[in-house]
């Protein structure tokens, strides 16, 4: 069985009727059984995602942005019943790095038969992510954005833009078994996957599947820097922006001055000062395009 769970209000193009027909055209003639279930408010789609678990479902498929695979996804953690995804977001970063169909009918024929890969999840405190987690700047962004009310690029970027202007970057103690050190970051991402969504890759070698997590800080710049430096955030290349660094992870603690908020995977909670962020290797398979140039045997 296949369940496909509906966020009716994701994204900025809210047609979940449609979705449902397409669904229903694509899905009906081929025989497997599958139903859709309509998520009635923020955190439903985990517990229904978890029942499903429970029913012996193959694939739960999240229907709309990151948060909604994010929450569809804490559901899954652990089992063998695979995530699939229809993109219905304003920013669909999960579905970018899969290469998964932004088209919703090309996503929907893709999970007759996907392929199948298992990628790791990262965890902060309680918090599951898939994509890109953080704190700083981001997770206030998250937090103002969550309030804006609209949703899409532009009300991303002149909240962004808002926040880069007002926000101080607090001291941050972090420490693993390699190192100990204090910084003041003004962007603190965790990343399981290169890109927070479109087209903004904050992590250009992070990689779902090695067992690790890329960290990338962004140290204080100058607004004038920021303005002729933002073009690298979208075509890879931000590890040539001076003030940029990264390393990989397994376990990290964090210890701020004060409790203050996080984001994983775009969505904003209220989280303690002190962080405890891991990486569980592979628990959580995922239905992505086959390799369109599979390996032959020699």
């Amino acid at each position: 069985m296949v369940v496909f769970i509906l966020n009716p209000i994701s994204g900025v193009n809210r047609r979940p009727e449609k979705i449902r027909r397409a669904i229903q055209d694509i899905w009906g003639p081929s025989g497997r059984r599958f139903e859709i279930w309509q998520t009635e408010g923020r955190g439903h789609a985990t517990e229904l995602a978890s029942r499903a678990v429970e029913q012996g479902a193959d694939m739960v498929v999240a229907i709309g942005g990151d948060g909604t695979i994010n929450e569809v996804g804490r559901g899954l953690v652990g089992s063998q019943t695979a995530l699939g995804v229809i993109p219905a977001g304003s920013g669909n970063g999960f579905a970018r790095n899969f290469d998964i169909p932004l088209d919703q009918p090309q996503a929907i024929r893709m999970l007759l038969a996907p392929a199948i890969r298992t990628i790791d999840v990262g965890q902060i405190n309680q918090h599951y992510f898939f994509n890109v987690a953080g704190l700083g700047l981001d997770a206030q962004v998250a937090a103002r954005f969550d309030r804006f009310g609209i949703r899409g690029p532009l009300p991303y970027f002149l909240v962004g833009a808002r926040e880069f202007l007002r926000y101080t970057p607090q001291p941050i103690a972090l420490s693993n078994e390699k190192e100990q050190r204090t910084i003041h970051p003004l962007v603190f991402s965790i990343a399981n996957l290169p890109q927070y969504g479109n087209g903004a890759v904050i992590a250009p070698d992070a990689r779902p599947d090695d067992g690790q997590l890329d960290v990338c800080i962004l140290y204080p710049i100058s607004i004038v820097t920021a303005l002729t430096q933002v073009y690298r955030l979208f075509n890879g290349t931000i590890q040539q922006v001076r003030e940029y660094e990264t390393f990989r992870i397994r376990s990290l603690k964090v210890e701020r001055p004060r409790a203050d908020y996080i984001h994983t995977d775009g969505d904003p909670h209220w989280a303690d000062r002190v962080l405890d962020i891991q990486v569980l290797p592979r628990q959580l398979r995922v239905a992505v395009p086959p390799d369109p140039h599979p390996a032959t045997a020699s």
